[in-house]
């Protein structure tokens, strides 16, 4: 039998640059730093628990394949200035999720510098600019004072209490494409 190749499938991730992040694709190196933020009970308490280095890259392969599957997704989160894995952040839908999420984790030692915030805010961007959709959510633990303050800080606005999926009972706040053209903070605009 000779095997004939087609075209490659390519799956493209662009690479989004903030002022002090840069927003990319997944990398081998960010498994090991991804699961050591996943193994930590405190960045992990309002992220239905703990997970270990196999559980790290079956996620990450999944998120990978939200890429390749919705053509919007989570990026591995970086440190512009020292190259430092940080985290991730991004878009998300599942089946039966109420709306496309902005979603981020940031590594635990970097919290409380705004770059949950400066993440987000470039996931709304993004997926304002690149979807067909004309409201983007956030799920938040009722509990996670940081996450529900990004969101009440970029003009989110508490819309319910999610009754679906792993987020259960969780806030959902929303945004609409239109209020965040009008909105946007002033600092992240440019």
């Amino acid at each position: 039998m000779t095997l004939h190749y087609g075209t490659p499938t390519v799956v493209t991730i662009p690479t989004v640059l903030t002022e002090r992040l840069v927003l990319r694709g997944w990398k081998v190196v960010d498994l090991d730093p991804y699961a050591a933020m996943n193994a930590d009970p405190e960045t992990m308490r309002y992220l239905d628990g703990t997970f270990d280095r196999a559980g790290t890259e079956r996620l990450v392969t999944h998120l990978i394949g939200m890429w390749a599957i919705r053509g919007h997704g989570m990026w591995a989160v970086e440190d512009r200035a020292s190259g430092e894995f940080l985290g991730r952040a991004g878009t998300y839908f599942a089946q039966g999720w109420p709306g496309v999420e902005v979603a981020v984790s940031i590594r635990r030692d970097r919290w409380g510098q705004g770059l949950g915030t400066e993440a987000i805010t470039a996931a709304l961007d993004f997926g304002f600019a690149h979807l067909d959709v004309d409201e983007l959510i956030t799920a938040t633990h009722q509990e996670n004072a940081g996450m529900n303050m990004i969101a009440r800080k970029l003009g989110m606005t508490f819309r319910e209490i999610a009754d679906v999926g792993p987020w259960k009972a969780n806030n959902v706040h929303a945004i609409s494409r239109a209020s965040w053209a009008a909105n946007r903070p002033e600092e992240s605009k440019g």
